[in-house]
């Protein structure tokens, strides 16, 4: 990103997450900014304060409403991600993410790429989508993860989040998505209000806790460069104590590198098959509640009897494959709750998931 797309505070909170963390790199990598931008900043900083890391806006602006190409891909990055909100919910969620760009240049951006109307960036979503999937580049780091012969659940983790559209009753539905690519074990949160995301909490309270249930770890997680699973988003320091504290190798991926992406791909495709397809409408859910506690019966009972027709697992459930990796880790099993066990030993169903 341009560095001038960052207001002051913005770049504040970044000059305190580099003095946090002590590794201004990997501060620059995880923001996409420059070491040149960072010291430009963190001198400007100390000779004037927070007034110095205002952008310096031109004297003779010629063109008020342009919009510079670095921000324009953020806009058109968004309406990707998310193609029904308007300008005025991009104006306020590019602000959040501390994007300074008017609603007059967010629409005349738009309108240049033919994106003004609803359905024409539905549409570009879709072929962006289908393009991305198609697209054979990778982060240079990605190799060494797909490459290696290390077949165990928690090697390889991937978490995203998807907008999954606006439904009767129920309004906007945003989905976070946390999949291990060996057990197949997925795990997915709903949220109907975008600005409610909090997925390091989520992650905390829940995942973290099947972690130290199992006796597992997870080697490497992979997500999306998203605001919501950045360090910059989290209060306090829980981002931090999460992925320090179970050493986890947390790499970050532009949104045209999503080859690492096909295997939670292929998991939502079956969740808008076997649950928004079949389920919410035959079901008739019509609250926000409703179809949290279904999809959350949901993703339990797929975790504990669908069988894994492919790969090392082939012929076991998502929880017989986790288990059997925690008795490889010494876990004793009399030592796990009742209601899992009571779980894992339920009846299989007859689908097989690849």
């Amino acid at each position: 990103m341009d560095s001038q797309g960052f207001n002051a505070y913005t770049k504040y909170r970044i000059l305190q997450h580099a003095l946090k963390s002590g590794n201004v790199s990997k501060t620059c990598e995880l923001f996409g900014i420059s070491r040149t931008a960072f010291y430009n900043w963190k001198d400007s900083y100390n000779k004037y304060g927070i007034a110095g890391l205002e952008n310096k806006k031109p004297k003779k602006p010629n063109m008020p409403n342009q919009v510079a190409r670095a921000i324009e891909r953020e806009i058109l990055a968004y309406v990707e991600k998310y193609p029904q909100d308007g300008p005025r919910r991009i104006f306020y969620e590019l602000k959040a993410e501390g994007i300074e760009v008017g609603e007059t240049g967010i629409y005349n951006v738009l309108k240049r790429n033919n994106l003004n109307r609803r359905k024409d960036r539905v549409e570009y979503a879709r072929n962006r989508a289908l393009s991305n999937k198609g697209s054979s580049r990778l982060n240079k780091r990605m190799p060494k993860l797909i490459g290696v012969d290390k077949r165990y659940p928690g090697y390889l983790v991937l978490q995203r989040i998807d907008f999954m559209g606006t439904f009767d009753g129920i309004g906007r539905l945003y989905q976070y998505c946390f999949y291990d690519t060996v057990s197949k074990w997925g795990e997915v949160k709903l949220y109907n209000r975008k600005q409610d995301i909090d997925i390091w909490h989520y992650f905390e309270v829940k995942l973290i806790y099947l972690l130290d249930t199992f006796n597992l770890t997870i080697e490497n997680l992979v997500t999306e460069r998203d605001r919501e699973f950045l360090p910059f988003f989290v209060k306090g320091d829980k981002y931090k104590e999460i992925i320090e504290g179970y050493n986890i190798n947390h790499l970050f991926l532009s949104p045209e590198e999503t080859d690492i992406f096909e295997d939670i791909m292929e998991f939502n495709e079956y969740l808008v098959k076997e649950f928004y397809n079949k389920i919410l409408i035959k079901e008739k859910l019509d609250s926000f509640i409703k179809i949290e506690n279904r999809m959350t019966s949901f993703i339990r009972e797929y975790n504990f009897t669908n069988i894994i027709s492919q790969g090392p697992n082939a012929g076991k459930t998502p929880a017989e494959a986790v288990l059997e990796r925690a008795i490889e880790n010494g876990t004793d099993l009399d030592t796990l709750p009742l209601w899992l066990l009571a779980l894992i030993n339920s009846p299989r169903r007859g689908v097989e998931y690849e």
